[in-house]
Formats: C-alpha cells, structure tokens, sequence
C-alpha cells in the first residue's frame, strides 16, 4: 500500500468508529435492545459508503466486498454494550446524564472524514465533474446519519435548520480544487478538519439556516 491508501484507509477506519459511536449512542438513548444498537451503529458508519458506491456504479458495495468496515463497526458497537452492562449510570430513564457532547463530536468527525472520502472516491473512479464529486462526498458524509434517524423515527439533520450538510459542502468544494495544488494527505486532513471545527463551531454558537416555522412567524 501506498502512503496515501495507508492514511484513506486510516481516515475510513476513524470515520467508521465515529459513526459507530454515535449511531450506538443514540440507540441506547432511544432505548433499543442488544441487537438494534449494534444494527443502528452499523448502518450509520457504512450507510453513507453504500450509497456512494452505488451512485459511483460500484456493485456490491465495499461493505459486502470488504466486510473489515461492518466488523470494525459491530466490534465497537459491541463494546459500548459493554461498557453499558457493566455501568449503565451514564443513562437514566432513556435520556444521558452525560456524554451526549459525544454524540455531536463524534458525529461531526465522521461527517468531515466521509466527506473527504466521498469526494476523494469519486476523483480517482475519474469523474471530474464538480458537482458530481462535491455531492458524492456529501452523501458520503450524510448518507449514515440520513439512515440512522430515519430509523429512529426522527428528521434527518441534514433537513433541519442545523448547519450539517451545508458544513460538509464548502469543504467538498475546497478539497476538490485544493487537491489539484497541494498534497492529497494534506488536503484531505486539512479540510476535514475544516468541515469538523464549522460544525461543532455551528453548534458552540448557535449558527443556524432559517426555517419554514420561523418564516411564518413573521406574519
């Protein structure tokens, strides 16, 4: 492997535990069973690559070619079990007397690594089309999430009023042009990193878009 596949590869390993950890948490907070968390984790860490596999024509996708994504997702989701049998005071009645803080970052870390990746994956499949490749990557970095509240019966960040996808487009964008420029590891590092620090900045401060609720308000 190449130095630039080792760290994809990291970053894809990263940005799956992420996922994994906050599908898992909020599966303990909406109070599933011992087999719905480990299935609400997984789908939340690798539902975002099918889907970019599958707009990319790639079949089966990679999480049926190369499980190593669901094993690493399950074997996380296995262990917040865990850590939840062995002390499950961090919850009380279905609701987190802490880390629900983690929710948002580890979120947040695997919508800014999915993103990259997304992006990433469709520059070397050799579409060069801009607006392909930017909305590949968001998919890529909301396609899990998108599943995971479906599933839980609640609205999709991405369609709220929180700055989620809209934080993981300017960074599609920059990566797509800085990539011609500068390194691809540090490219893919430092937008990341930028798609990360604009969502947890959005949360900390309270930037939102407006909403139809808001707009009819007014009158």
């Amino acid at each position: 492997m190449s130095f630039l596949e080792v760290v994809v590869f990291a970053l894809e390993m990263t940005g799956t535990i992420a996922f994994s950890i906050s599908g898992g948490l909020i599966g303990i907070e909406r109070g599933l069973d011992y087999f719905g968390i480990p299935v609400l984790s997984m789908t939340t860490a690798v539902g975002g690559g099918m889907i970019r596999d599958l707009i990319l024509g790639k079949t089966p996708p990679t999480m049926f070619t190369t499980p190593v994504y669901v094993i690493v997702a399950i074997a996380t989701s296995s262990l917040m079990l865990l850590l939840l049998h062995c002390d499950g005071n961090f919850v009380k009645n279905g609701k987190f007397v802490s880390f629900m803080g983690l929710i948002t970052f580890f979120d947040a870390l695997g919508l800014g690594i999915f993103t990259i990746i997304g992006v990433n994956a469709a520059i070397d499949n050799g579409y060069q089309n801009v607006f392909l490749a930017v909305f590949v990557g968001v998919m890529t970095g909301v396609g899990g999430g998108m599943l995971r509240d479906i599933m839980v019966r609640r609205t999709p960040l991405v369609l709220r009023r929180e700055i989620y996808a809209v934080a993981a487009i300017p960074g599609a964008l920059i990566y797509y042009y800085l990539q011609n420029v500068l390194p691809k590891t540090i490219c893919m590092l430092l937008c990341g990193s930028f798609i990360v620090a604009l969502r947890l900045l959005s949360i900390r401060f309270h930037w939102n878009l407006p909403n139809s609720a808001e707009e009819q308000n007014k009158f």
